[in-house]
């Protein structure tokens, strides 16, 4: 019995120590620089117009009104950048 018992409690300690969310090495005021970095580089100055966290990804939604371009992005723990949606006036 007591075997059964250790057994439903290591199973239980596995599953609830598997559902905590993994740490994101990449912290919001880096992974906000990587996006205005990587559309800086175009043209103008990108403005960042919010940021979530959703599935241990970062999701930055930005403008750059000088060449009237808006968008948003993914940048996940490991600083590498996905663009989601883009759209020029």
């Amino acid at each position: 019995m007591k075997k059964i018992g250790l057994i439903f409690a290591s199973i239980f300690f596995c599953i609830v120590s598997g559902c905590q969310g993994i740490e994101s090495v990449v912290t919001e005021e880096q992974a906000k620089s990587i996006v205005m970095e990587y559309h800086t580089k175009h043209k103008g100055e990108v403005e960042i117009l919010s940021v979530k966290t959703e599935f241990n990804k970062y999701i930055i939604t930005w403008e750059n009104k000088d060449n009237c371009e808006s968008g948003t992005d993914s940048v996940n723990k490991k600083g590498e950048i996905k663009n989601l949606v883009t759209s020029i006036c």
